[in-house]
């Protein structure tokens, strides 16, 4: 008896000695270093139970400095993960656990990070300050200050598999996007990326996407745009997104969307930290797709689908190009429209607290009517800084002359930035495309000032302290309109224009602060855009200006049409 039980156990041993040795270390992650982000890969020959020994730190489970996780490398589904596993405390500044989970054949991720510098907390001072003060205390001047606390920290996986290489892992992350329509992804800091696709018909695309968020704003984020009707289709937003694991800033879309047939163009951008190989806290569970992948959910109708360069596309349909401008610049360029078309506008520039700083208009060269200008409840945030912003949108244009424009202020721009520069930085300023399909250059000319044959009186380019005249005659009673340019504030007109009757020395109209409008930047510059009649005769027109803001010599923003500081007189029956 003794001896059959004693073959037995010996039997049991043997097994279990033969299992043992046909587990294998998959994942063996020690050693780790502060702000550090470690990746192994395994792939699995067969369903199994592997296990699981990892320990990490952290005092609270939403903000751990260091954590494990293991990715399905086809699927980018987390498996498992340290933040939701069980566990029991270590030490003071540890914990670990030890436990099994099943997984399918096939390849895997597994990730360890180590972040004690991590003070983010949703984006507002708090509790998680006062943790980055105290590991800036332990880490900051030397690193093996307090190592031995965290020397046991781990990460190892035992299982029926084999280890992958570095390649084996690359080669595994991209096979999730190797048949996406779009891949925006593993993106650094200061990108801009953008990519146009077109849809044949009506389909499902899937939305894979990391990026950077607060509730209050996004700062790492991308969209979609119809290039056709300039709308986004969709876009990355704090409230439409999910955690990403790490950081509370890590956000991640995962969705399906329609998209009917169309033309599109996808976008993702980066500020200037925190993003994939430069993380400044715990990294997301996927950080290889830090950015914008998108997939036909029916691969049977990827044949639909193709992809453009999108950038180039705009740009060889360009009708003005303000770009690039510096401080305290003002730049102008006249277009001329020989038929009616759509035109897309695209422009960047600085506002805050829906008042722009740096930004652009577009005036009808005849009427000089405003046609369109950078108001900022219109525009979007352009990336970077809060006050980056962008305009993207079409709008129609008649036939006939325009003047575009675009201003800045003393700060912040191109090329000298007082804080994050925009995504897009070499088109700050203004730029218009044609947006029609059948876009032909050839419709477009050169804006060419000519002799306006309706003008009968003209002062304008007036600077401070100047005083001018000039006459006009009237054959016979004329009905006369009257476009002039100033400065007013508190029902008072400092830079004005007025007309007199010669024969009588009577003052027939006047530029007062009552019958002017805001004439756009400044609040002050005024305008007054009138038609009055007046008898046969002869006249004389008067412009008058105080010793500060005037043409070329503006101390705050400009009117929209600053060359026409000053007066003019037209025979209305003419125009």
């Amino acid at each position: 008896m003794f001896k059959t039980l004693r073959f037995f156990s010996l039997s049991l041993l043997a097994v279990a000695a033969s299992a043992a040795a046909q587990e294998n270390i998959l994942v063996d992650i020690k050693d780790v270093h502060p702000q550090d982000l470690e990746i192994a890969g395994f792939s699995l020959s067969e369903d199994q139970s592997v296990k699981i020994e990892a320990a990490g730190a952290g005092g609270y489970r939403e903000d751990l400095i260091a954590g494990a996780w293991i990715l399905h490398s086809l699927s980018r589904k987390v498996v498992w993960s340290l933040e939701d596993a069980k566990t029991s405390r270590l030490t003071r500044e540890l914990y670990e656990a030890n436990e099994s989970v099943k997984l399918s054949k096939g390849e895997y991720e597994a990730y360890y990070s180590f972040y004690p510098n991590y003070y983010y907390s949703n984006g507002r001072r708090g509790f998680g300050d006062v943790m980055g003060h105290i590991w800036n205390e332990l880490f900051e001047k030397d690193y093996s200050y307090n190592k031995s606390a965290f020397k046991d920290l781990k990460f190892i996986v035992r299982g029926k598999g084999e280890r992958l290489s570095s390649d084996k892992i690359e080669q595994a992350q991209k096979r999730f996007s190797e048949d996406a329509l779009v891949s925006l992804n593993g993106l650094w800091d200061d990108r801009y990326e953008r990519k146009g696709f077109t849809l044949e018909q009506p389909m499902d695309v899937h939305i894979y996407a990391f990026g950077e968020a607060n509730d209050d704003e996004e700062y790492d984020y991308g969209w979609i745009t119809n290039t056709k009707t300039r709308e986004k289709t969709w876009s990355f937003k704090y409230r439409d997104s999910d955690p990403a694991g790490g950081a509370r800033k890590n956000r991640k879309v995962d969705e399906v969307i329609s998209l009917p047939a169309g033309t599109y163009a996808a976008f993702f951008v980066t500020d200037d930290s925190h993003s994939d190989g430069k993380w400044n806290s715990p990294p997301p569970y996927d950080p290889a797709y830090w950015g914008l992948t998108i997939r036909v959910k029916d691969a049977s109708k990827k044949q639909y689908a193709k992809t453009y360069d999108y950038q180039d596309a705009a740009a060889k349909n360009t009708i003005v190009d303000l770009a690039r401008l510096r401080d305290d610049e003002m730049r102008s360029q006249g277009f001329a429209l020989k038929k009616p078309m759509n035109v897309r506008i695209y422009a960047v520039g600085e506002g805050r607290d829906g008042e722009m700083f740096d930004y652009g208009w577009i005036v009808d060269a005849k009427t000089h009517q405003k046609v369109w200008e950078m108001d900022y409840y219109k525009t979007d945030h352009a990336g970077g800084a809060s006050k980056n912003r962008l305009f993207d949108g079409a709008i129609k244009l008649d036939k006939g002359s325009y003047v575009a424009y675009f201003v800045t202020d003393g700060s912040h721009s191109f090329m000298d930035w007082n804080s994050s520069r925009p995504y897009d930085a070499d088109r700050w300023g203004l730029s218009i495309f044609g947006d029609d399909a059948d876009f032909n250059s050839a419709d477009v000319g050169k804006y060419e000032e000519e002799e306006d044959k309706s003008v009968l009186a003209r002062v304008v380019n007036i600077r401070d302290d100047d005083r001018r005249r000039t006459r006009f005659k009237l054959d016979k009673d004329t009905a006369v309109r009257i476009y002039a340019i100033g400065e007013g504030s508190d029902s008072d007109m400092h830079d004005y224009g007025w007309i007199e009757e010669d024969r009588t020395g009577k003052t027939v109209w006047e530029m007062t602060y009552r019958r002017t409008e805001h004439a756009g930047g400044a609040g002050k510059n005024r305008m007054a855009n009138e038609t009055i009649t007046l008898k046969a005769g002869e006249y004389t027109v008067f412009y008058e200006s105080d010793g500060s803001h005037s043409f070329n010599d503006w101390n705050d923003d400009p009117p929209y049409e600053p060359y026409n500081w000053g007066i003019t007189v037209y025979a209305a029956e003419d125009e």
